[in-house]
């Protein structure tokens, strides 16, 4: 584990920008240490390329410049590895027909730029053609050092400059992979932080879900119910100062409310209901707590009645949705429904260990609240995508008679059942 952050760190810094300049400044230092010699020390330098300099008076400023042109394409040879080699190949290939077998001068800089395009090259058909190129004009070399000059045998330039070439090529194939390897292992952790932001942004925005839908149901239909019994209240003490209170009270449940509904709008996301069934957070309503729920709506004039037929089932997230079905109809109820006098609740077991649920009033629809009837709300809406997540059905809507809501929960603890089963055999 250690060697490979080790070789990941290597490799790191070999890609640095600067790290291009590094190779070219040793190559001048090569470069300068021979024409030095060459010229300080001609007997043992080569003396092919001591003659021509010697008999021309072009031929050492014509050196230099092949040279000096070698190092600037030696800095180029990462943004342009393909055309870098090339250009270096034919300078090596001029450098043999001008001064014989003193082109081994430049095969330091020519055997950089092999590496360097065999590492950068974009594909393999890229980089194939580049090396036939490259090795076409390299052999050039060694036949015009060899036969046209007649400086030195051809096999014993031959052997030093292929297994040269064979090393570069080799070292350059271990950096490719190496470097192909990391990069592959940096998108798969790159695509892996994205996944972990991604499922760490889906679950704030479900927890931000639960939480508008605790606050609108818990919230809301409490503030309801205040704004009910103080408007039954109204003027009824005969006392200025407690009807003024009452007023007060009233006025601010509703602006409580008004806040409530618009702090609970801010909250939802755009998450489907389908792909987060699971209950508001805190605890789980049981089948007796609705009870509360009715003795709001009779405190406020409404005559409640509640029926149950079968048995109620052992399964506490089929009742925690019953009363968040129940409580969120007689909310609406409360809040939108204009002369209600009567609702009325109707739970049904089945043999099945699901629950039929109708709530009828015979009130009339203050207004069209997409609360409602709409998809945009955030009561009613909300239950019929979550019970219909859980395999139910949910309708609700105006009739002859008032308002109506039907739903059907199926049994949810044999749901869980199922499922835990399916996990298992998986």
């Amino acid at each position: 584990m250690k060697a490979g952050k080790k070789t990941q760190g290597w490799i790191q810094l070999w890609n640095r920008p600067y790290m291009t300049f590094v190779a070219v400044f040793f190559c001048a230092l090569y470069e300068t240490g021979m024409l030095t010699r060459l010229i300080l020390a001609s007997s043992s330098a080569n003396q092919t390329l001591y003659q021509v300099m010697k008999s021309a008076s072009w031929g050492l400023p014509m050196f230099a410049v092949i040279i000096f042109l070698a190092l600037v394409t030696l800095c180029l040879r990462r943004l342009y590895p393909m055309a870098t080699l090339l250009v270096v190949s034919g300078m090596l290939a001029l450098t043999a027909a001008i001064y014989g077998s003193g082109c081994t001068y430049l095969v330091i800089p020519w055997l950089v730029n092999l590496y360097a395009c065999a590492v950068e090259a974009k594909s393999m058909a890229s980089l194939a053609a580049g090396l036939c190129s490259s090795t076409i004009l390299g052999l050039l070399s060694i036949a015009l050092s060899t036969n046209w000059h007649h400086d030195v045998h051809f096999t014993d330039l031959l052997y030093p400059t292929g297994l040269a070439f064979a090393l570069c090529l080799t070292a350059a194939f271990f950096s490719r992979s190496a470097r192909q390897s990391r990069m592959s292992e940096q998108a798969l952790e790159e695509e892996r932080s994205h996944a972990l932001t991604l499922a760490h942004e889906r679950d704030q925005a479900m927890r931000q879900s639960r939480v508008a839908a605790q606050l609108h149901d818990s919230v809301g239909h409490d503030l309801t119910a205040i704004i009910a019994l103080s408007e039954g209240l109204d003027h009824a003490s005969g006392k200025p100062e407690i009807d003024e209170a009452i007023s007060m009270i009233n006025d601010l449940a509703r602006q409580g409310l008004d806040d409530t509904r618009t702090a609970v709008k801010a909250l939802q996301s755009e998450t489907d209901p389908k792909n987060d069934p699971q209950p508001a957070t805190g605890e789980r309503h049981g089948w007796d707590d609705i009870k509360p729920i009715l003795d709001h709506a009779r405190h406020v004039g409404i005559s409640t009645a509640l029926t149950e037929t079968g048995r109620r089932p052992q399964d506490s997230e089929q009742a925690d949705l019953a009363f968040t079905v129940t409580r969120e109809a007689i909310t609406n109820a409360l809040r939108h429904g204009q002369e209600v006098n009567r609702i009325v609740v109707s739970w049904d077991h089945d043999s099945h260990g699901g629950i039929n649920i109708t709530i009828r009033d015979d009130g009339q629809l203050l207004n069209n609240d997409a609360d409602d009837s709409g998809d945009n709300g955030t009561g009613l809406a909300r239950l019929r995508g979550e019970v219909r997540a859980h395999g139910g059905s949910f309708n609700s809507g105006p009739g002859p008679d008032g308002w109506t809501l039907q739903a059907r929960i199926p049994s949810l603890a044999a749901t869980a059942a199922d499922n835990t089963g399916k996990e298992e055999s998986a």
